[in-house]
């Protein structure tokens, strides 16, 4: 298998022991496949293993679910903290890992802890990524968390074999002695509605492997029962017809959950992408990256800041650095009482742009600060909507599939109120590039419905909508446009993301 190994210069490394690095500092580590960036601060062995699973589990289940490998995949970014606690602190809260899409670029974080449950949280969240990507239509909630929970137990022998299906033994503990929810509540609500979370995600497993199981092969019916709710018919009817009587059902069920579970098995050589390009860090590209997913993650970003501008303001201050502490910069002042004051953001990211003018991401964040006063500005200069998609287009021409950037394009004449002939298109490569992406479907599902496409607006929010996780305002935005839809009328809809909303899938 190749492996290839980079390592920084003699000089290089003498520089970073010279600077001022705290002493703790991790030795990160980068992996880079077809479908993955993996940073982690373990040992090189064990970020190649992770590197291999994970290839190799994205094949499976290309090859168990039919779903043929991308061209040009977008990858996605992983992140494995040492241990569970890390995770937990991260966020603030009792969690082993998350997802969390996002147009900017999604990403997991996952812990690399010994007993293997690092490696089936992740699994757990690349199968979110996974669907988005792969699925064409929008699931409910019991099927999202259902389907993760299913395929996260897959296992890849040294010899070669691999299992699929294998039963969870901390969801069949859920089962057997959490509480009971009843079929019809499994197949409409969310884990939000559901007072034992852990029950949620434990019937919602047991019932997607029992259909995936049964020698009646049920399973073969869920694409028919996804693709009739989607056409409009009402969640329990489509249950019914296509999983028999739901009394029935979770007659069976309940029964199932007692008995011996079966899984998949197989010796079958499984072809996957194998080459892994292995990078050590620097010191200060290693806590670069700790402070990265920081900002991006941790909920606590006035610390993060304040870390971030002693890194950009050393010596070896690098463009993405200071384009890092411009992004918290703006994150921190976009409220109403900071005052939308965005000259801290304004100063960060134009020293990133005169360390070099071709960073795609800090001209795109240029972009963005030029239309802020439109929003927040009492005098707004009209010349700024020019200036801003001169930054907006450059980032364009320099990397063509940067979703972002498709996004901050045809979003600009969104907010302006205004149109440009390539907005659909733009936004509709940015959807192919990141489907999971919430701004990028409201922002498209909007395009649509100024053309008069409900329908279609409508399908695209469906999956908003059936978000374990929250709905992100879609079903109402979805009972707007229908009633446009039926009245003949126009409907109005913007996305307008919070900023305590957390985006992320996690999993307790």
């Amino acid at each position: 298998m190749p492996v290839i190994r980079d390592r920084i210069s003699k000089r290089g490394l003498l520089m970073a022991l010279a600077m001022a690095v705290p002493a703790s500092a991790a030795d990160w580590k980068k992996a880079e496949t077809r479908h993955f960036v993996i940073y982690s601060d373990g040992s090189t062995s064990q970020l190649e293993d992770y590197a291999i699973q994970l290839e190799k589990f994205d094949a499976l289940l290309r090859l168990v679910f039919g779903r043929p490998a991308s061209e040009q995949p977008t990858r996605l970014r992983i992140y494995l903290l040492r241990s569970m606690g890390q995770v937990e602190d991260l966020r603030g809260r009792n969690i082993a890992g998350f997802y969390s899409p996002r147009v900017e670029g999604s990403y997991a974080v996952s812990n690399r802890e010994a007993n293997d449950r690092g490696l089936r949280t992740l699994f757990h969240e690349y199968a979110h990524h996974f669907m988005f990507n792969n699925f064409g239509i929008p699931a409910p909630a019991w099927f999202v968390e259902g389907f993760a929970e299913y395929v996260s137990t897959t296992e890849f022998k040294s010899n070669g074999e691999w299992i699929f299906g294998y039963p969870q033994k901390d969801r069949a503990y859920s089962v057997n002695n959490g509480q009971k929810i009843p079929i019809e509540a499994l197949l409409t609500t969310d884990v939000s509605e559901i007072r034992d979370g852990g029950a949620f995600y434990g019937w919602s497993w047991a019932l997607t492997h029992m259909l995936y199981s049964d020698p009646k092969k049920r399973g073969d019916q869920i694409q028919a029962y996804l693709r009739e709710i989607n056409s409009g018919t009402e969640n329990l009817e489509a249950a019914r017809r296509h999983f028999g009587d739901l009394a029935e059902l979770e007659s069976n069920l309940r029964r199932y959950v007692r008995g011996s579970m079966g899984y998949s098995k197989s010796d079958l050589t499984l072809a996957y992408a194998q080459d892994i390009r292995i990078t050590d860090l620097s010191s200060y590209e290693g806590e670069l990256v700790e402070l990265t997913l920081e900002r991006i993650a941790r909920y606590e970003p006035e610390a993060t800041r304040d870390k971030l501008r002693s890194l950009a303001e050393r010596g070896e201050g690098t463009a993405e650095s200071w384009y890092q502490l411009a992004e918290i910069e703006f994150a921190l002042n976009h409220k109403e009482e900071a005052g939308y004051d965005f000259s801290a953001a304004e100063a960060a990211v134009d020293r990133a742009l005169a360390l070099d003018g071709n960073h795609v991401r800090a001209n795109l964040l240029k972009g963005r600060l030029l239309l802020e006063p439109f929003d927040h500005g009492d005098d707004p200069d009209p010349a700024n909507w020019a200036a801003a998609r001169e930054y907006i287009g450059k980032a364009n021409r320099l990397d063509p599939a940067d979703p972002l950037a498709l996004y901050d394009f045809a979003n600009s004449y969104l907010r302006e109120g205004a149109s440009h002939p390539q907005m659909t298109d733009a936004l509709k490569m940015a959807f192919s590039l990141a489907p999971e992406a919430a701004e990028v479907r409201f922002a498209y599902a909007t395009q649509l419905a100024r053309e008069g496409r409900y329908d279609d607006a409508i399908f695209l929010l469906k999956v908003l909508a059936n978000n374990p996780h929250g709905d992100r305002g879609a079903k109402a935005v979805i009972e707007a446009l229908t009633k446009a839809r039926d009245s003949g009328g126009v409907a109005s809809i913007r996305f307008e993301p919070s900023e305590e909303e957390d985006e992320s899938t996690g999993d307790e």
